[in-house]
């Protein structure tokens, strides 16, 4: 999978996730595993879908809803990447 769009989304994310404050040690190793695995993702060739792609979907959602509350703008960027991965039918 290759598109610009979905570039900039997971690059936007990363820059995110570097300026967060008040990330738990944990959530923030968390995220930055799901960040590159989403850049992994992006990276592959285009093909089936793999188990490894649901996964992805499934972190991000549960990352989107546990951090609406307390870092919005970050899980709004989390989000926009969820519809930008079922654009392309992930």
């Amino acid at each position: 999978m290759s598109d610009a769009k979905l570039r900039a989304v997971v690059q936007e994310i990363r820059g995110q996730l570097a300026g967060a404050e008040g990330l738990s040690p944990t959530a923030r190793r968390s995220l930055e595993e799901l960040v590159h695995d989403l850049e992994a993702l992006v990276d592959s060739p285009p093909g089936p879908l793999s188990a490894a792609s649901e996964s992805v979907r499934d972190r991000l959602a549960d990352s989107v809803r546990r951090l609406e509350a307390s870092h919005p703008v970050l899980s709004a960027t989390l989000g926009n990447l969820v519809d930008t991965l079922a654009f392309f039918g992930i």
